[in-house]
């Protein structure tokens, strides 16, 4: 019997997945890519709309441009740059091949993974022996498109075939075989699910006049009888007719265009003005789009700013998608779409209503995004995070766990709530510092760009305030999750230290003080108290008379005041400043003192965990 992975631990598999408003019978469970530029080997399961998260450069685009190579609708030319190149590697050995292997189940009317495909399905008769059964004797279909290198031709060809099984080790891809017996996979058997791929560099102005663009295809096929084209194009040949005999101007250039046929073998009326297009075939051509937004007189799009023409470009595609599965020759269409970078151009506001949007496109929907604003309505579950090591790219996503350490469901509205609708940029971070309190947030990117001679944001480093030592645990979860390296810089009271080593016993790290993420402040201190010492006490004072001073003449009294202050006295009025207005302070204390001991133990951690590796050195 077949094997297949048993359901996965995952936040997605808590809910059913839906494909639509109506189902499409089908739900393409996971992909699983080998050899694509830097996707030497991942593995990505999707949900009805899974968001594809990472840095630049971390392979999202890769992963879409492979699965478009795959299913996708429209052909796909493979070249050796495609192909997945080791460091050590000057190029890639002709004897590396890509493949993608996609595993689809049947689903109920509601959206459901169900065990069997119906008796009469349209994807039974579409697939036919391409329909096995997994170990458990539910049913499933298993795509392998391969691209191998073909001497004779010069150049990679496609080949796609059903396989018999779907290991549920993914390391052992290679031991699923096609099916016997049965002929690759054909373009017909293909096209219902095929994917329809919007990528980054979308502008309406240029789809309005390529007839290859989603636009193009649509108007192209306008429907009409023939008997309504021949009426229309009579109509379209008499209007610019009386267009031409109404303009001088245009009666006066096409008397001397006649003169064509001195020098052409072709009659004297063969040459005429056409003001509009006399055909239908030839009307998109000269198709517009106009927007008038409030209060403003319309303008056409392509006059319009690029978010606009972006937006444009998506709706255009999302008419496109929905047409395609109207036109539907038969109950076999499953709506697949993916969208590299829906919010380019959009203000925060936009990228929020489109998402919305995005959401009630049918089917499954695949998109990449750098919008913390798109983030922070997602759900982690839907969420793949993606990025590098080395040369190859690794994909994570948020695990639910087991047992007692399984998140129950305010465990995750916790993360969403408090990390994703709140902090969405973290997620694209190279490093994440935790840490409580307000002082903090302020001062410790003065001090990490003082350490660095860098912006933390330059790095790639984010600080984050968790708004209090017992909100450590959702921010932890999610860095673990996407294995997004993560630091605490903690106060030392007993109480702050009983809840980070709380946190830490829920996502199974070591508690302090055998934990070397986990800096934590000496002597029982907020970070307050602890940059308030006889070595700073000067500084600090000279910043608070700076900071509460208007005139020469008040900050010479305040001087004196201070300097009437015992030391202990001086010592405790300077904490109490710094607490009552740790926001007023906090910016000020970063620019003003050294880096603190723990902090710079801190960074020094940070620079070794993420220091690159140093070079290998051949010897000969």
């Amino acid at each position: 019997m077949a094997a297949v992975s048993a359901p996965t631990k995952h936040i997605a598999s808590n809910k059913k997945p839906n494909p639509g408003p109506a189902s499409s019978g089908i739900f393409i469970k996971e992909a699983r890519i080998r050899h694509f530029r830097c996707l030497r080997s991942v593995d990505v399961e999707l949900d009805p709309l899974t968001v594809i998260i990472g840095q630049n450069n971390s392979g999202k685009t890769s992963f879409l441009n492979a699965l478009f190579a795959a299913i996708g609708a429209g052909q796909r030319i493979i070249s050796n740059d495609d192909i997945f190149l080791n460091k050590s590697e000057v190029s890639a050995p002709k004897t590396r091949a890509v493949a993608i292997d996609i595993l689809i189940r049947p689903t109920d009317d509601q959206g459901r993974i169900a065990d069997v495909f119906p008796q009469g399905s349209a994807w039974l008769e579409l697939w036919g022996l391409g329909v096995v059964q997994d170990k458990d004797d539910r049913d499933l279909v298993a795509i392998r498109t391969t691209f191998k290198w073909n001497a004779v031709n010069g150049e990679y060809v496609l080949e796609r075939r059903f396989l018999k099984d779907w290991q549920a080790d993914s390391a052992k891809w290679e031991d699923s075989k096609p099916v016997e017996k049965v002929s690759p996979v054909s373009a017909p058997q293909i096209e219902p699910l095929a994917l329809y791929l919007l990528d980054a560099k979308r502008d309406i102005a240029d789809d309005l006049r390529a007839r290859s663009s989603f636009w193009g295809k649509m108007v192209e096929e306008h429907g009409l009888t023939p008997e309504d084209v021949k009426r229309i194009e009579d109509e379209l040949s008499d209007i610019n007719e009386d267009i031409v005999k109404s303009s001088d101007i245009f009666t006066h250039i096409q008397s001397h265009l006649r003169d064509f046929h001195e020098t052409l073998s072709c009659d004297e009326d063969s040459i005429a003005i056409t003001p509009l297009a006399r055909h239908l075939r030839d009307l998109a051509r000269g198709m517009d789009v106009v927007l008038a937004t409030r209060g403003a007189p319309p303008f056409p799009l392509h006059q319009q700013g690029m978010g606009t023409r972006s937006l444009g470009t998506f709706f255009t595609f999302w008419a496109f998608t929905t047409w395609r599965q109207k036109q539907a020759r038969s109950g076999a269409v499953h709506p697949l779409t993916a969208l590299e970078e829906p919010e380019t151009h959009l203000h925060p506001q936009a990228q929020r209503a489109l998402f919305r949007q995005i959401k009630k496109m049918p089917g499954q929907r695949i998109i990449s995004t750098h919008s913390p604003y798109i983030c922070g309505q997602a759900e982690i579950g839907q969420m793949r995070h993606f990025s590098k090591q080395g040369e190859e790219t690794i994909v994570c996503r948020n695990e639910i766990g087991t047992g007692a350490a399984r998140l129950t469901v305010e465990d995750l509205r916790k993360i969403d709530r408090q990390v994703m609708n709140t902090r969405g940029d973290l997620l694209f971070a190279r490093a994440l510092v935790f840490f409580e309190g307000e002082t903090e947030e302020q001062a410790l990117p003065d001090f990490a760009e003082k350490y660095w001679k860098k912006h933390p944001n330059d790095l790639g480093y984010s600080f984050i305030g968790v708004q209090g030592h017992g909100n450590y645990l959702p921010f932890l979860r999610m860095a673990e999750s996407f294995k997004i390296p993560w630091f605490i810089f903690s106060d030392g009271e007993d109480a702050t230290i009983t809840s980070v080593n709380h946190a830490l016993t829920a996502i199974g790290q070591n508690l302090i003080p055998n934990n070397p993420r986990v800096i934590i402040l000496p002597d029982c201190k907020d970070f307050e108290a602890y940059l308030v010492s006889d070595a700073s006490k000067d500084l600090l004072i000279a910043a608070i008379i700076e900071h509460e001073t208007r005139t020469p003449q008040r900050a010479q009294e305040l001087k004196l005041e201070w300097a009437a202050k015992s030391e202990p006295d001086q010592l405790t009025a300077i904490l109490g400043k710094l607490k009552a207005k740790k926001t007023q302070y906090g910016s000020r204390i970063g620019r003003i003192l050294p880096v603190p001991t723990p902090l710079e133990e801190l960074f020094k951690k940070i620079d070794t965990e993420l220091a690159p590796p140093k070079p290998i050195t051949k010897t000969v």
